[in-house]
């Protein structure tokens, strides 16, 4: 079943956009990118998490970042709750007390731009989390 899900790309430099992520979640997930200009691409891939991460590198590379609480740095799947929602429900990681069902959010539900950050901010801020990386 396809779910479209309306969102904002927006830029340090003040740009926005609005855009239209097309949500398949039966089969194989994918995740359409349909741009203002009519442009689309897909990005298929194992979750629907993976998905977003796809394009969400995809609008990095014009120095967006999509406004949604998948991009939060501080948001991330566990593995279980991965193969439950197919990545589409994540935790907002937090130390104490331990983390809750009341701490999933939807990935694809909107965050201010203040909140997000890039594919490789989030990879660092999860790695900190964890205790894999200084950096």
């Amino acid at each position: 079943m396809m779910e479209e899900v309306h969102l904002i790309a927006a830029g340090h430099d003040g740009r926005r956009e609005a855009v239209v992520l097309e949500v398949e979640d039966s089969g194989t997930p994918d995740v359409k990118l349909v741009r203002t200009d009519g442009t689309t691409t897909v990005h298929p891939d194992v979750d629907l998490f993976e998905c977003l991460k796809a394009v969400r590198r995809t609008l990095e590379e014009e120095g967006l970042l999509l406004c949604c609480q998948g991009a939060r740095p501080m948001v991330f799947p566990s593995g279980m709750g991965r193969q439950m929602s197919n990545g589409r429900l994540a935790y907002t990681l937090r130390r104490d007390p331990p983390l809750t069902n009341a701490d999933l959010v939807d990935i694809f539900a909107s965050a201010q731009f203040s909140e997000v950050g890039t594919v490789e901010d989030q990879r660092r801020a999860v790695m900190r989390f964890f205790g894999f990386s200084n950096k």
